[in-house]
């Protein structure tokens, strides 16, 4: 009896297993899919979206495929309170390296900035009928804390910089950068640079790797006075005409994400330790009837003026004598 029922199991698994090996297919039907990706910027008038469509190969490497499928002759517009704006289309140079030979399909509007707290609707309808669509509302700019935001670098009796704000709406991400504004001169051409502070510096094999701030729920921003005195050694690293450096002003920028930006980076976003791999990678999308983020992004500023003697100590030159 046993050996009746041994064989009939391996009778249907021999059956199962040609079956199935006859009919595998690892990519299944192929269902043409499209994509838009547009984050409009609060801190410009230049904005620029994409559209593309999803493809199949037919091995292991996605990059394998160098055709280009950006779709080209869509009429995209987005509308801001009662007025309709339209985005036009043209190719720029791919960035090196590239796979593709091809330049790189975008649409574009150099005349459009985001209103606080208005709401942008956005259509792109693809020549063969396929139309995309989404919304936002453009979020406000933060307020910064007159208190506890530092006007000068070094506060007296502190070894941190540190900024504070608030947001007008809950759980809005936000994602902060401290920089140096300073010129240099060439020629007798004088020049504008900016040196991104980080929030720490990572000794990784005995080189300085710098850690940059990620976004946020938080609604501050401190940086050890240390990582500032390092980057103000390393803008002018290899050069030793330090008088040639006028250093201007520090910069806190602060960016608040609309809440699609602040959703998407909240089901993507790692856990707080870089070694971390996540397994069930999200493929978030707020676009309706395809793929895709829809955005929108603002940037506030407040300025922090270095004292002369701290300007000083590194042999630059301060650009005002406060």
């Amino acid at each position: 009896m046993k050996k009746c029922f041994f064989t009939i199991i391996m009778i249907i698994t021999s059956v199962l297993f040609f079956s199935c090996e006859e009919n595998l297919n690892p990519y299944g039907d192929f269902k043409e899919k499209y994509v838009l990706n547009f984050i409009i910027r609060g801190d410009t008038t230049f904005q620029t979206a994409t559209l593309s469509k999803d493809y199949v190969v037919y091995n292991a490497d996605p990059y394998s495929n160098t055709d280009d499928h950006s779709v080209k002759g869509a009429i995209v517009r987005i509308w801001q309170k009662d007025q309709v704006h339209f985005l036009r289309d043209t190719t720029i140079q791919r960035p090196e390296p590239t796979n593709y030979q091809t330049p790189y399909s975008v649409y574009y509007i150099n005349n459009f900035q985001p209103e606080e707290n208005s709401k942008i609707d956005i259509e792109a309808l693809f020549p063969n009928g396929k139309r995309l669509t989404s919304s936002s509302t453009v979020p406000s700019k933060v307020n910064f804390n007159y208190t506890l935001t530092d006007t000068i670098i070094p506060m007296p009796g502190k070894k941190i910089v540190s900024a504070f704000w608030a947001t007008d709406k809950q759980d809005i991400v936000t994602l902060p950068r401290l920089m140096i504004l300073y010129y240099t001169y060439s020629t007798g051409v004088k020049k504008l640079n900016k040196f991104i502070i980080p929030l720490s510096y990572l000794n990784i094999d005995n080189n300085l790797v710098p850690n940059y701030p990620t976004p946020s729920l938080m609604q501050g921003y401190t940086v050890d006075l240390a990582t500032v005195n390092k980057s103000m050694e390393l803008l002018s690293a290899g050069d030793p005409n330090k008088s040639g450096y006028e250093i201007l002003v520090a910069i806190i920028e602060v960016y608040s994400f609309d809440t699609n930006l602040s959703l998407y980076y909240n089901s993507t976003a790692r856990s707080g330790d870089v070694y971390s791999i996540k397994l069930d990678e999200t493929d978030y999308s707020n676009i309706n009837g395809g793929f895709g983020i829809f955005g929108i992004y603002m940037k506030s500023q407040w300025a922090i003026r270095f004292s002369n003697d701290f300007i000083k100590s590194f042999g630059y030159t301060p650009a005002f004598n406060y």
